[in-house]
């Protein structure tokens, strides 16, 4: 992008005489926001800009006039236009110009596996009962009977867990692993199936590595085009709903299969691998479901990187561009979010310690 914005001010410097100089591909798309702004999609590199009325104006006239009549016709600063521009490149939205790709981080960066969307695309109509009034009212009565169960039974389970405890079979740990597993690719294609029945696009699928944690997720980023929230939130919360149904149905696997120990104790650690999952991805102080899941509820957009903005402004004493009933959010979000990871760092830290000190002393 900073090769392109030395492109413009060469272009502007030399008042240059071509008519079309900024052209948006053929492919982008404007969809209005009830809210009373316009989102601009990319289809072919799945980005999403937001942008006022004013910006939809000028963004418009950039394959119509060269910038510098742009600038005189809407009293703009070279800036100003310069800004828009690197937004728009940044997003891929320009003819001749690709989002950047995400530089590695080692606390947080993902390995690419597959692009499902022509699968996904294949099979959604099979699927899009699941969507229905009739079945979501089905699952809450489904899952709510099994919490009764859960908790009507719950001398049982601790039963069930002090014999795992107490077993600590090598072979346990491997089944949980492997439930755990299927847990999580289940919970991944709620996400896609849920996101592509609304019309989005899924181009990836694969690993995630957060504080050196592994996971696997699901490029959502079309989600941003929905312009109704409870269609956001629903991409968002499909996968912790599949891990939910996921331990509802292991709970009644587990009540009917006392008389088979091998079935009783699998249907356990599903629960376990179920539990563990829900519990990890509802964590909203990483780039887990639950932050996602807080900022579709929110509709604070970037949450994370706005949060830590707001605190560079507020050190600089420069004017703080947010709204007054989100701006106790992002005072909140960003210490919060610092005390958590130095807690996952400091405890990693530790457990690599003792076990450098175990291999050293042996």
């Amino acid at each position: 992008s900073i090769l392109y914005i030395r492109y413009i001010r060469y272009k502007i410097r030399c008042r240059t005489s071509f008519p079309h100089t900024m052209q948006l591909k053929s492919a982008v798309q404007w969809i209005p926001h009830p809210d009373g702004y316009w989102i601009l999609r990319n289809p072919e590199d799945i980005t999403c800009l937001q942008v006022d009325d004013f910006d939809k104006q000028v963004i418009l006239q950039l394959s119509q006039q060269p910038i510098t009549n742009i600038l005189a016709e809407y009293d703009l600063d070279l800036e100003d236009v310069q800004n828009l521009l690197r937004d728009l490149a940044q997003a891929g939205m320009l003819e001749g110009t690709k989002p950047p790709k995400a530089k590695f981080n080692l606390l947080s960066f993902t390995i690419p596996l597959v692009n499902p969307d022509v699968w996904l695309s294949r099979h959604i109509d099979k699927l899009r009962w699941i969507w229905t009034w009739e079945f979501g009212f089905f699952m809450c009565a489904f899952i709510s009977s099994s919490l009764a169960v859960w908790f009507g039974s719950s001398a049982e389970v601790a039963a069930s867990h002090q014999q795992l405890l107490t077993a600590g079979k090598t072979e346990n740990i491997i089944q949980v692993v492997l439930l755990t597993m299927l847990v999580i690719a289940l919970h991944e294609l709620g996400h896609a199936f849920t996101l592509k029945h609304y019309g989005g696009i899924v181009k990836e699928i694969g690993f995630l590595f957060m504080c050196l944690i592994p996971g696997c997720y699901t490029d959502t980023t079309d989600q941003y085009s929905l312009v109704r929230r409870k269609q956001r939130v629903l991409v968002v919360a499909a996968g912790v709903l599949i891990q939910v149904t996921i331990w509802a149905i292991a709970v009644w696997m587990w009540l009917f299969s006392q008389s088979n120990p091998v079935w009783h104790q699998i249907s356990y650690l599903l629960m376990v691998a179920a539990l563990l999952t829900v519990a990890i991805n509802l964590n909203p102080l990483n780039r887990f479901d639950g932050y996602y899941l807080l900022v579709a509820g929110t509709g604070i957009n970037n949450l994370r990187q706005r949060s830590f903005d707001f605190y560079v402004y507020l050190l600089r004493r420069e004017e703080i561009e947010e709204a007054a009933e989100t701006r106790w959010v992002l005072a909140a979000y960003a210490p919060l979010s610092i005390v958590y990871t130095v807690l996952v760092l400091s405890y990693l830290a530790s457990l690599l310690g003792n076990w450098v000190w175990r291999v050293w002393s042996f």
